[in-house]
């Protein structure tokens, strides 16, 4: 099974690896140690020194067999982006557009829907981590607590980039279809090709306004349409569902896998046929992220 433990001792390997002088790493010598940027009104670089000078945090994620809680602190990536000030348009739920990336000197990269992280929605932190068992890090690292597997941590982050969606309306050709644009690629599944897909039943329950909801929903997965649509999904793609109405909701795939937050494409609510599918973002504070209706679907893997 896949554990914490490899970002753990890969994070303790780099804390004990001897560094010269002339290799010092400027994560070691006090120069930048992660750059925020992007769609954003005020793009910085951090210093190892101002990251600790932030607000921190400290969570508990398992150790080797689940147990043994191991303690990570850090600031949250939520507060970093919201300190960068993304640049966001004048509509509802503005906040729900961005997409925040996050990678390091590998290569490798995973993507965010803002709407997951931010406390008032989906509420599922991810940490760059300074410290593992109060011992500092040599440069920051990445973890995402409230995940069920590892993949979405990196033991080195140097970089965030902060992006903001505006996909446009697109109607779909018949009632009840929904269209998948992917890239330049766009596709559409009819009505009846939803209904033929795998379906699942979940009972969600949310906040509209000051009142909590409860709805039975049933429909394929996320998972499951993009499969359909043979849009291929990593841990840097993201989904952003438009309704009818121009209003904008951003997911990723891995929300669900690893993240064991389920999304579904509802067709059904309390028994009742839904005139368009609708984004069901199960485990959300806030109903904000289930669009109402989704006539088409906006896919994209980050850059970088």
């Amino acid at each position: 099974m896949l554990r914490r433990l490899g970002m753990l001792a890969a994070t303790l390997a780099a804390l004990s690896a001897p560094v010269s002088a002339a290799s010092a790493s400027p994560a070691r010598t006090g120069g930048p140690a992660l750059a925020v940027g992007g769609t954003v009104a005020d793009p910085a670089s951090y210093s190892l020194s101002q990251l600790r000078a932030l607000p921190a945090e400290t969570v508990t994620v398992p150790g080797p067999g689940g147990a043994n809680g191991v303690q990570l602190t850090g600031v949250s990536l939520d507060r970093l982006v919201t300190i960068a000030s993304p640049v966001l348009p004048a509509v509802k739920n503005a906040l729900l557009r961005v997409i925040v990336t996050a990678s390091g000197p590998s290569g490798h990269r995973v993507s965010f829907a803002l709407g997951e992280l931010d406390p008032g929605f989906g509420n599922h932190d991810a940490v760059i981590v300074l410290s593992v068992r109060g011992r500092p890090l040599a440069a920051p690292a990445l973890a995402v607590p409230g995940d069920r597997a590892p993949v979405r941590d990196l033991p080195v982050v140097n970089r965030i980039r902060i992006g903001v969606t505006d996909p446009p309306v697109t109607v779909p050709p018949s009632p009840g279809a929904l269209v998948i644009q992917d890239g330049p690629r766009q596709v559409v599944l009819s009505a009846a090709r939803l209904a033929s897909l795998p379906a699942q039943t979940k009972t969600v329950t949310f906040l509209a306004g000051t009142s909590a909801q409860t709805h039975t929903e049933t429909g394929p997965s996320l998972a499951a349409v993009l499969r359909a649509a043979q849009v291929r999904t990593g841990l840097s793609t993201w989904v952003a569902a438009v309704g009818s109405d121009g209003y904008v909701a951003t997911v990723t795939p891995a929300e669900a896998w690893p993240g064991g937050r389920p999304l579904l494409i509802s067709l059904t609510e309390d028994g009742v046929p839904l005139s368009a599918p609708r984004l069901v973002t199960d485990g959300d504070v806030k109903g904000g992220r289930s669009t109402d209706p989704s006539e088409s679907l906006a896919t994209e893997n980050d850059p970088g």
